[in-house]
């Protein structure tokens, strides 16, 4: 961080954007000292692909005394569709539409018990001269082994809660067509098309999940 200051105004903004969307928070100091607690490693991961952004990356697979979180949490079931199926399931329409879930982990909560679980220090305001401060997280991280199940079974249960409000169609294209956080999709015409991107957008947002990065084989969509 010292020797690379842009690496760290950016890796700060980062930091910032966690705080300022109510994905991590300061740990009040009558809670410094509860236990069970665990800290997580953290690092700026730059991708060639999107030059002037950085990711931060917390390692949950970081190992003390040979046990890492990822060791010793329950990783639950698999609820992630077979790619195969999701990929031969696209080729069937005419019409392709594709999107994906912003920040999908990001947008489900972990319970206010386990959140000392995911505790990482930094320093407030990026003032690297000061002592750090101890944070935690408050939604599912990429890299936990548990977070696509347990992000999976929402977005599942979304689907599910608000079905007598939409098309069947729709209801199955979220717990079938999705890939973790990328949706295939492929129909016969451009009205079914429209149709599902709209509804499917509404279902979602209900859920606290926003569809991004839409693209189509059709220009009118």
């Amino acid at each position: 961080m010292t020797r690379d200051v842009d690496l760290c105004a950016m890796y700060n903004d980062s930091m910032q954007n966690l705080l300022e969307n109510n994905f991590a928070e300061e740990v009040p100091s009558a809670e410094i000292n509860l236990t069970p607690v665990w800290y997580l490693p953290h690092h700026a991961v730059v991708s060639s692909n999107k030059p002037g952004k950085v990711r931060v990356v917390f390692d949950c697979s970081a190992k003390h005394c040979g046990k890492s979180l990822n060791d010793v949490v329950m990783q639950g079931p698999d609820l992630t569709n077979k790619l195969v199926g999701v990929l031969l399931r696209f080729r069937q329409g005419s019409v392709a539409i594709m999107a994906d879930i912003q920040s999908m982990f990001h947008q489900v909560r972990v319970t206010s018990r386990d959140r000392d679980l995911l505790r990482f220090l930094w320093w407030r305001d990026g003032d690297l001269d000061s002592e750090p401060l101890e944070y935690r997280m408050k939604v599912h991280l990429f890299g936990g082994v548990w977070s696509p199940s347990c992000c999976n079974f929402v977005l599942r249960q979304t689907a599910e809660d608000h079905k007598d409000r939409y098309h069947q169609e729709v209801v199955d294209t979220i717990i079938n067509n999705f890939y973790v956080d990328d949706c295939l999709k492929s129909v016969d015409s451009v009205e079914r098309a429209v149709c599902i991107v709209q509804q499917m957008c509404r279902l979602l947002n209900s859920g606290g999940f926003r569809l991004t990065k839409w693209i189509s084989n059709i220009a009118v969509l």
